[in-house]
Parts: C-alpha cells; sequence; structure tokens
C-alpha cells in the first residue's frame, strides 16, 4: 500500500517549480555574469532608446561567451535563421539595389548574434527567471507606460494610441504586446511572490486593453487568437478564466466608441480604403515574387522595388511610393525568394516543434509545465497572425521570444530526465535484501545526482 502525499497531487507550475529547484537541476547558478548584463543591457537599450548602446552590448555579450568557457550552442532556429542569412547574401549578388541591401544585411547580421549570444546566456534557472521579471519590467515602464500617458492626455492620432520610436506604429505596438502577453501569462503562472503576482495579473489586464487602444485590426485578431488559444486546455485554469473575463471587462468599459466602429469596420474590409490599399501592395508584391522567385530583389529592398513596379500599372497607381508589403511573409518571399521563405518558416517551426515535443514528453505528473509551453505557443501564433498584416523580421524582439521559449522548453525537458534519474535512484533496487536500509523520502542518495543537483525530488513513503 502506498500512502500519496497532497503536495504531490498539486503540481507547481514549471518556473515556479525551476525556482524552487525542484526539478533536481544544477542550483540557481550566478546570474549576472558579463554576458547576462550585456543582455539585460541591450533590452533595455532597444525598448528605452535612452542610449547607442545597443551594438556594445553585443559585443560585450559575445566577448564574455567566448572568454567563459562555456560551451556554446547553436540550436535549430538559430542555425535555420543562420542558413536564412546566407541565402540572403548570396542572393544580394543580384540585387539591382545593393546599397540598401548591403546596409540590412549587417543588420540581419547583427540581429543573428543577438539570437545567437541570448540562446547561449540564458543557462541557468536563475538567469530564466530574472531575464522574465527584467523583460517584462522593462516593457512595463517605457512603451506601456508611454501609451498609457497618451491615453490619460489624449495624445492620439486619428483616434490611435501608441508610443515613440519602433512603438509609434500602433500596428507594432499591438503585435509586440502579443509577444509579451504570452510572457505575462507564464510569469503569472509562476510567480513565487506576492508583488511578482500582482504585477503579472496587472499586465494580464492592461496590455489587452493597450491593444484595443492601438485600434488595431491586426492586433485584434492575434489579440483573439491569444485568448482562444489559452482556454483550449485540458483542463481549465480559472485564475487565467477570471482575469481574461476582467480584461473583457475593462476593455468594454474603458475603449472609446472609434475602437468599435474600426473593428466593426473589418466587416466591410473589401470596401474600406485601407484594406483595398493593402491588397494593391500584395498584387505588387506578388508581381515581385513572380519575376523573381529564386534568390528575390534583396534583403531589404522591397520599398525600392515596389516604387519601380508601382509605376507599370495604372491600377497601381493609388500606391506608387516606397510601401512596405504589410505582410512579413510576402515581404521575406520578395527579397529572398521562396527558398527564403521556407527557411524562415523553418525557423519558427523548429520552435513549435520543440515546444510540442516537450510538452507531449512530459509525464501526467507535469501537466502545469504543459500549459506554461502552450502559453508561449499562444503568443507566438498571435505574433505570426499580426504578422501577416505587417513587416517584423527585422525586428530582434521576436528572436529574443524564440530564444526564451527554446530554452526554457530544454531546461523542462532536462529537468525531467534528471528528475526521474533522481526518483530512481532515490528507490531501492529490485534484488536490494529486505535488510538493507531504504531511502528515506527527500534524502539524497549516493548517487552522484546528489552532488550534481540543488535538490533531489522527494519519492513517496513506503508502508
Amino acid at each position: 500500500m502506498t500512502d500519496r502525499s497532497p503536495s504531490e497531487d498539486a503540481q507547481p507550475s514549471a518556473l515556479q517549480t525551476l525556482l524552487h529547484g525542484r526539478l533536481g537541476l544544477p542550483g540557481g547558478g550566478a546570474t549576472w555574469t558579463p554576458d547576462f548584463c550585456a543582455l539585460i543591457v541591450y533590452v533595455w537599450t532597444i525598448h528605452s532608446y535612452k542610449a547607442p548602446i545597443g551594438f556594445a552590448a553585443v559585443l560585450v555579450l559575445l566577448a564574455s561567451l567566448v572568454l567563459g568557457g562555456r560551451r556554446i550552442r547553436c540550436p535549430a532556429p538559430v542555425l535555420f535563421f543562420g542558413l536564412f542569412l546566407v541565402w540572403a547574401t548570396l542572393g544580394s549578388l543580384t540585387s539591382n539595389y545593393w546599397p540598401t541591401v548591403s546596409d540590412r544585411l549587417i543588420d540581419f547580421w547583427k540581429i543573428w548574434l543577438i539570437f545567437f549570444g541570448a540562446v547561449n546566456v540564458l543557462g541557468t534557472r536563475s538567469q530564466i527567471r530574472t531575464f522574465l521579471v527584467v523583460y517584462l519590467g522593462i516593457f512595463a515602464l517605457y512603451p506601456v507606460r508611454g501609451i498609457l500617458y497618451n491615453i490619460v492626455t489624449g495624445q492620439d492620432h486619428m483616434g490611435r494610441y501608441a508610443w515613440n520610436f519602433v512603438f509609434s506604429n500602433p500596428n507594432d505596438f499591438a503585435t509586440l504586446t502579443i509577444l509579451m502577453l504570452g510572457l505575462t501569462v507564464v510569469a503569472l503562472q509562476s510567480a513565487t511572490r506576492g508583488w511578482q503576482r500582482a504585477g503579472a495579473a496587472a499586465g494580464m489586464l492592461i496590455l489587452p486593453l493597450c491593444v484595443m487602444f492601438t485600434q488595431s485590426r491586426a492586433g485584434f485578431l492575434g489579440l483573439a487568437l491569444f485568448a482562444v488559444l489559452l482556454l483550449l486546455r485540458s483542463r481549465p485554469n480559472l485564475r487565467v478564466i477570471a482575469l481574461l473575463v476582467v480584461a473583457a471587462g475593462a476593455v468594454v468599459l474603458f475603449a472609446p466608441s472609434s475602437v468599435w466602429e474600426r473593428i466593426g469596420g473589418m466587416y466591410e474590409m473589401p470596401t474600406d480604403a485601407s484594406a483595398h490599399d493593402r491588397y494593391t501592395i500584395w498584387k505588387v508584391a506578388a508581381a515581385i515574387i513572380s519575376d523573381h522567385p529564386l534568390f528575390g530583389i534583396g534583403l531589404g529592398a522591397y520599398p525600392d522595388a515596389h516604387f519601380d513596379y508601382s509605376l507599370l500599372r495604372a491600377e497601381w497607381a493609388n500606391v506608387q511610393g516606397k510601401w512596405a508589403t504589410h505582410s512579413t511573409w510576402l515581404s521575406i518571399t520578395a527579397e529572398t525568394g521562396i527558398p527564403g521563405l521556407l527557411l524562415y518558416l523553418a525557423m519558427l517551426g523548429s520552435v513549435f516543434r520543440r515546444i510540442a515535443l516537450v510538452r507531449r514528453r512530459l509525464p501526467a505528473r507535469f501537466e502545469e509545465w504543459r500549459f506554461d509551453l502552450r502559453y508561449l505557443e499562444a503568443g507566438l501564433a498571435g505574433f505570426m497572425m499580426c504578422a501577416s498584416f505587417g513587416v517584423y523580421q527585422s525586428l530582434p524582439y521576436l528572436y529574443l521570444y524564440l530564444a526564451f521559449a527554446w530554452v526554457l522548453a530544454g531546461m523542462f525537458e532536462d529537468g525531467t530526465q534528471l528528475s526521474d534519474l533522481a526518483r530512481r535512484a532515490a528507490s531501492p533496487p529490485s534484488h536490494q535484501p529486505s535488510a538493507m536500509p531504504t531511502a528515506s523520502p527527500g534524502v539524497p542518495t549516493a548517487s552522484p545526482l546528489a552532488i550534481a543537483t540543488s535538490a533531489v525530488p522527494p519519492t513517496r513513503p513506503i508502508a
């Protein structure tokens, strides 16, 4: 007969377990290493724009990785993104827009270095925790604070609200906020302190409201997809559902009538002037792709090529000029060809596949961990919905999110394996004589894991 401890039925969330060391992972480890500090400085720089030190922070990060002697990883998404850039670099040799393409290639390779660095820097659970809290804090301190200030003071553009810099475009603000929502739900589920839980709950209420005030129809679609995916669980999470209901009530209560008019206009998309222009731009992009299906026109060259192509047909006169594609997927295909799009989708698909595989492999006792991975999936899926109506492949925020999701999924998988090994090591072998003492619950045995891990998961007491 086996007794069951009450604590074994209520499994903590994944990050909470990581913080308490119950996965049998190595100890929390050093947090504020030079490379980690450089990553935090970079995150602060790209959100605050207070100092032009982003590239310097990246150089410090990479130098610390090389000199630190740690094992360097190049996982599938980083590899696919690198292959995408190699293909784009080869295609640039045939581009008619070399001055523009050469500058954009340099920018993209910098982003690859950031992606590569972030995957390698986040190596301990204390760094995972600190990165999550600091990242969300920076986003709240700058973009969120900025849009709330503009809402309160009435500083809008045709009824739409945003902030400054990259976040000055309401559509871009809404899209990037969807990613932060994914991280916010994970933070809410894993909060171990009251102020963390309160901050994450506030984010769950405020961020959807910010998306609505941008009046971004793409943002609304991404937010709706995010909410639907959150609710598609094997068992409901009452806390998340309650916060979604409260957030929906706050949106209904505080969102101005212009928000509902713009959303209602989605039913009139075929006759909407903005939608008609976007559809015409997509026709121009399709013509460019038809003429350059292999290598494209060069990374970052679409506005210049659009200007040239828009002069060719009278029906494209309303979109003459240097326009963007208003679609990440069309932009990538037009600039790097169909192979470039496939490589980019392989990068995203590798992250989805990693999360799905880890989620399916997790034992039943780690059910809450599966849900944390679903939250990250929901944020990425919502972003991809928004990306169908905007151009975001050149922004670093997506790659930081992908790095966090990849590292966290890998840490869950490794931790589960170590936890199983520790359980087996703490249990007496079947051929052990009955006179020998058995392992006491929660007490490390002579297994090497007892030295390499911060805590051995408790075993069930044997009657």
